[in-house]
Formats: structure tokens, sequence, C-alpha cells
């Protein structure tokens, strides 16, 4: 029953772990779409003075290079995070098959 338990928190800090991925994930990608977005305007005149100028398009790109980094490197992490999750799955599922199978021969027992 204690691994079970264990287990049970394991899962439910994956997920919570996947959630915190995804929404890093979605953070990433609207910033990716921002900075495309501004990199693609005729008029640069709204942009902050840090992206203005003649290095505003290398600064731009560079955060652009930066974001696509950690874009990589948060679907990686999700992959793996994923492939953890149905790892725990598989063992959680054969926990419960053996619960099961134990609940059973208890329940055989107890009825003699």
């Amino acid at each position: 029953m204690v691994e079970c338990e264990e287990i049970k928190a394991n899962v439910q800090k994956h997920r919570q772990n996947l959630r915190h991925s995804k929404e890093e994930l979605n953070r990433l990608n609207q910033a990716i779409q921002r900075l495309t977005v501004e990199s693609c305007k005729p008029e640069r005149a709204k942009d902050p003075p840090a992206l203005q100028g003649e290095g505003a398009s290398g600064s731009a790109k560079g955060k652009l290079a930066w974001l696509e980094a950690a874009l990589h490197q948060a679907k990686q992490d999700m992959v793996q995070q994923l492939r953890e999750y149905q790892e725990l799955m598989i063992v959680k599922l054969g926990l419960d098959f053996e619960i099961a199978t134990y609940r059973k021969l208890l329940e055989g027992e107890e009825s003699r």
C-alpha cells in the first residue's frame, strides 16, 4: 500500500511537471510569434530603443535564436517527462493488477 501511495505521488508530481512544461512551452511559442511579427513589421518606430537601429535585427535574431533553442529544449524536456509518465503508468497498471489479484485471494480466503 505504501508503494502504491508513493507511485500515486510520483505520478501526480510528473503530471504537474508536465503541466508546467506545457505552460512554459506555450509562453515560449507566444514570445517567438511576437518576435516574428515584430521583425516582419515595416514600421520600426514602436520598437523599444534597444531594438532600434542597425543592431536591432542582430539583437532580435539573437533573441529569436535563444527562444528557439529554449523551445527546442522545452520540447525535449516534455518528451522526456512524457516517457517517464508512460513508464510510471505501466508500473501503476502492474501494481493495480497485483492488488486486484491479492484482493481476490484474500476474498477467497475469507469466504472459506
